[in-house]
């Protein structure tokens, strides 16, 4: 269904002040790990897939994890959405694995939580990743200790570091779709060269 103009302005407006916030907290957030050298084990992954059709969710299953957290653009559903056939799919085959499911997500669109309630997925949304707090908000929500979730993402700043810095192992995805938000390309490029600083490189 097409949306309103006024509804994609409030969507660009929410998005340009919650970017804002998230970019100022991260960029503090990055500086201070550096300095106490954290940072290159931060961003190192637990695992890395070429895309969530890959995810051994039983494997994550015998190894005592209990949910499975995603991000949603780029990871669930295409950037912008809508939620798709393929998301229904991972979010199945995780559930029949025996695993709760949630989204903590940076999007603050006004379609979020609609899509997320209408899909049955526990949800934390805007999330100000690469902060802890919502990754710990989202295993509350799940009944679950950070130690026994997983985070699956395709960022090494806002789902990697993210995550791992709540105490959530982290599994990195190749990014699924080209056309995505300038913010998220933007966030690759820093990624690629703070790898480069720090001497790092994402482990296959």
């Amino acid at each position: 269904m097409r949306r309103s103009r006024g509804a994609l302005a409030l969507d660009a407006t929410r998005w340009v002040f919650s970017g804002s916030r998230v970019f100022v907290r991260g960029l503090t957030q990055l500086l201070r790990l550096a300095r106490g050298g954290h940072l290159r084990e931060g961003l190192r992954p637990w695992m890395r897939f070429a895309s969530a059709g890959e995810l051994p969710f039983d494997l994550f299953s015998s190894q005592g994890v209990r949910a499975v957290l995603f991000d949603l653009e780029n990871t669930l559903i295409p950037p912008g959405g809508p939620f798709t056939d393929g998301g229904r799919e991972i979010v199945a085959r995780a559930r029949a694995a025996g695993l709760a499911v949630g989204v903590v997500s940076n999007a603050s669109a006004a379609w979020v939580p609609r899509v997320l309630a209408e899909e049955g997925i526990a949800y934390v949304a805007p999330a100000g990743k690469p902060g802890k707090d919502a990754f710990v908000r989202a295993c509350r929500l799940l009944g679950v200790k950070p130690a026994q979730t997983v985070f699956v993402g395709d960022q090494l700043i806002t789902d990697v570091l993210g995550a791992q810095r709540a105490g959530i192992r982290a599994v990195l995805l190749e990014p699924r779709w080209s056309e995505e938000a300038l913010s998220s390309k933007f966030q690759r490029v820093v990624s690629a060269g703070l790898l480069r600083l720090t001497g790092g490189a994402v482990r296959r």
